[in-house]
């Protein structure tokens, strides 16, 4: 027989049942799983089967009496009539009343052992008995079943079992008696019983069960594979039949969706088939159903630009960014990538980067940030679109869990994470992680995964897709170095000092110092991943998606001078009434924004608090009535004074 479509799992399962006396089942539990047929010319798809079926299907039938228990429909079997069912689990409780079990709330079932009754007038005595308790005998001792040589029992949602419990020490004494099961010799026998524990996770259960236990085999099982997928595929029948079409190799709609649905187990894959059939989407087009399966729409934004977007969103950068007509280039270049659907496009067919990934470099308040939100607005309609995370909040490294959610038993584990709850609700959006050399380098690990497959799993076990999203770093990573404290004669005191200032803040830089900076904050960024063990993330960045920011120049400091003066006049004007008068104050300003100009945006928006809002607000404050204009001067000193041009009657 051929035997080699049937997955290993299964492979597993069934050459360790009677070796192993304890069966760890863990992984993906809860899915529909292929049964073959094994001929010699090959296996035969014949069906997929629950995790109950499938185990019947891989034991013995004819030698092995098979039990099922799980905490909410207690012990079963698959007998065809109810009282086939009854008499195949009576020897589970031999030696009780035949009256019939109930199960209890705290994992035990609710027996009479026969001949014992109460007192005159009162109810026969119950006596409960621990489901544990009576794996444990049935596991250990040789039940009389005819025709039956071996016993297996398996324990469904196993690792919720404890959870059961109300009290600790009952929930020892659980599994303190499954144990007992699996460890019990018996040696005698070719074959034995087998427990098997249904579970999540296998550390769902606590370890001293499974360390050191020779008796306990751990077979996990994984999502289905491609061949699986494809077999699956070709074997749809009723409504979803005319969707066998995509288990071809040379069908490229079929092709595709069989890479894409790398990692979904067959459960979600009928599920996007069956949205498929509600919304009457043909098979030429099942992307569009797995669209809507991920992101819970069918209209995809980035497909709705229009033609002209590029412009419009050149216009808007040029509009709110000044200076950096550079970094504006190359962030042009990675959107035209995304819009015109050609991104990623260099790696597998199964991957689903981002739309763009970029890195932007470059020293405080020169618009980092300020690009983010413009490619949002530009792009998505709407600046709310740019979800930000201020990384300087995650510099722990147990820190990833606000970001991805608790585990499960700590605090905050349903509410989920920071980051996947954003993108669930905003799966069309920029994603701007501002600073992110202040986050632990732990942190970091958790976006392989996105940069490269543009999917990440919650805590609660959630898929939550990137790939519609634009992925945004931002750093000032290379714009310091560290060096000795020359305050200190040992030389051990270390400090960070600038690496980069600008020589004359009142000359235009020159293209020897701009290229200068662009070359060590480059640079910087690299050798940033290398010193932190991380180069496999900066190769999934790309380096030519780093993007390095320029000092603002002379000119630009003055335009983004003038700019902010005149929107802080035009908010006075609309909220107070007040008109403001600069022209004599502005060559003033310009000078002294130039000199901030080290300092960025910010830096100029700073000064003008300081030189010109307070004391405006100071002298508004001595008048006894609002006047309708105000005249700005030019003090002996350099400083900003004001007096009333006209008052308002």
């Amino acid at each position: 027989m051929n035997g080699t479509n049937i997955p290993k799992w299964q492979r597993e399962l069934r050459s360790f049942l009677g070796i192993k006396s304890g069966i760890i089942l863990e992984g993906n539990v809860y899915d529909e799983f292929p049964r073959f047929l094994c001929e010699p010319e090959g296996d035969v798809f014949l069906d997929t089967d629950n995790l109950d079926q499938t185990i019947l299907s891989l034991v013995d039938a004819e030698t092995t009496a098979l039990y099922f228990f799980d905490p909410v429909d207690g012990f079963y079997c698959y007998e065809t009539t109810l009282e086939a069912q009854r008499e195949a689990l009576a020897p589970l409780f031999d030696g009780y009343s035949t009256r019939e079990f109930r199960k209890n709330h705290d994992c035990t079932v609710c027996l009479m052992p026969s001949g014992k009754k109460g007192g005159k007038g009162q109810a026969e005595t119950e006596q409960y008995i621990w489901v544990s308790e009576i794996v444990r005998r049935a596991i250990t001792e040789t039940l009389e079943i005819p025709g039956k040589e071996t016993v297996v029992i398996v324990l469904n949602f196993a690792s919720r079992l404890d959870a059961c419990n109300l009290r600790q020490a009952e929930a020892n004494t659980m599994y303190l008696n499954l144990t007992a099961a699996t460890t019990a010799g018996q040696t005698s026998q070719i074959t034995c019983n087998s427990l098997i524990l249904v579970v999540d996770k296998y550390n769902d259960i606590p370890a001293w069960v499974y360390l050191n236990n020779p008796n306990i085999r751990t077979v996990s099982i994984r999502v289905p594979d491609r061949n699986t997928r494809r077999l699956y595929l070709d074997n749809l029948c009723g409504e979803l039949a005319p969707f066998q079409l995509l288990s071809r190799e040379d069908y490229e709609p079929g092709k595709q969706f069989v890479a894409e649905t790398e990692g979904l187990q067959l459960q979600e894959i009928r599920q996007i088939l069956r949205l498929a059939y509600r919304k009457d989407i043909k098979p030429d087009d099942i992307s569009l159903a797995f669209r809507l399966y991920k992101y819970g729409v069918l209209d995809n934004p980035w497909e709705n630009l229009e033609n002209d977007i590029l412009v419009h969103i050149e216009s808007k950068l040029e509009e709110r960014v000044k200076g950096q007509d550079e970094a504006l280039s190359k962030v042009k270049a990675v959107v035209t990538r995304a819009v015109k659907g050609l991104s990623g496009l260099q790696h597998s067919g199964a991957s689903h980067k981002p739309k763009g990934i970029l890195f932007f470099a470059g020293p405080t308040g020169v618009g980092k940030t300020e690009t983010a939100k413009a490619l949002a607005e530009s792009i998505f309609g709407d600046e709310n679109a740019c979800i930000r995370f201020d990384m300087s909040e995650y510099r722990l490294e147990q820190s990833d869990q606000k970001l991805f959610g608790a585990p499960p038993g700590y605090v905050g584990y349903e509410g989920g994470g920071q980051l996947t709850n954003a993108v669930k609700t905003r799966p069309f959006s920029v994603i701007l992680f501002d600073e992110i050399e202040k986050a632990s380098p732990t942190i970091l690990d958790k976006f392989l995964q996105i940069l490269e497959d543009g999917r990440m799993t919650d805590n609660q076990g959630n898929t939550v897709y990137f790939g519609e999203t634009v992925i945004i770093f931002t750093s000032n990573i290379g714009l310091t170095k560290e060096v000795a404290d020359p305050n200190d004669p040992f030389g051990t005191t270390r400090r960070r000092v600038p690496a980069l200032t600008i020589a004359d803040p009142e000359q235009e830089d020159t293209p020897e110092f701009r290229a200068q900076v662009t070359e060590q904050l480059t640079q910087g960024v690299k050798d940033y991943f290398h010193d932190i063990g991380r180069p496999e993330l900066l190769n999934r960045l790309g380096d030519d998606n780093i993007v390095v920011f320029q000092f603002i120049n002379k000119s630009d400091a003055e335009t983004i001078c003038d700019y902010k003066l005149d929107k802080m006049c035009q908010i006075i004007r609309e909220e107070k009434g007040i008109e403001i008068l600069t022209d004599e104050v502005r060559d003033t300003l310009r000078r002294k924004a130039v000199l901030e100009r080290s300092n960025g945006g910010r830096g100029v928006g700073n000064m003008l608090e300081r030189e010109f809002l307070n004391p405006l607000a100071g002298f508004i404050c001595t008048l006894p009535a609002v006047p309708g204009a105000l005249q700005c001067c030019t003090g002996p000193d350099g400083s900003i004074t004001f007096e009333v041009a006209y008052c308002e009657h």
